[in-house]
């Protein structure tokens, strides 16, 4: 089975999926983490299509005026969730991270950091909700290994 993935891999099968979900018009909290969950079943159809998919990046931008705080456990919970459903209905592992990006200024990096995840076999991250301050100087790799402790 790891030998067809991997065949799938380089015969150019997407291995990794970037999602952005933009909540900036998202008046308050409260709306940006509905409109959050109301694009779980979209994020969920898209990735169970990918036979080869190893990696699921969810980049995530609010409005100013709300804290990354506010809406970190609602990634959390589009994390877990993803990642369960993904293994269960798959039968195989699939990281997930989302990014709460929305204080990024440095988009270069932002890809940088994105091509990384890309570029490596799941595993290491499971799921994770992360800020752009936390993979700013380091991997989102590297960054949720440091969450966990």
């Amino acid at each position: 089975m790891a030998a067809a993935i991997e065949a799938l891999a380089t015969d150019g099968e997407p291995t990794c999926l970037v999602w952005t979900v933009d909540l900036e018009s998202e008046p308050t909290v409260r709306r940006s983490r509905t409109e959050l969950k109301q694009r779980y079943e979209s994020l969920l159809a898209h990735a169970s299509g990918l036979a080869a998919l190893r990696n699921l990046v969810v980049l995530l931008r609010h409005a100013d005026r709300i804290p990354e705080r506010k809406m970190h456990a609602a990634a959390a919970a589009l994390a877990t969730r993803l990642h369960a459903d993904l293994e269960r209905a798959r039968g195989r592992y699939v990281d997930v991270a989302v990014v709460d990006i929305s204080s990024c200024t440095d988009t270069r990096r932002l890809l940088d950091r994105v091509e990384e995840v890309a570029g490596t076999a799941a595993g290491p991250v499971g799921n994770v909700a992360l800020t752009w301050h936390e993979i700013r100087d380091r991997s989102i790799h590297a960054a949720a290994a440091a969450s966990q402790f």
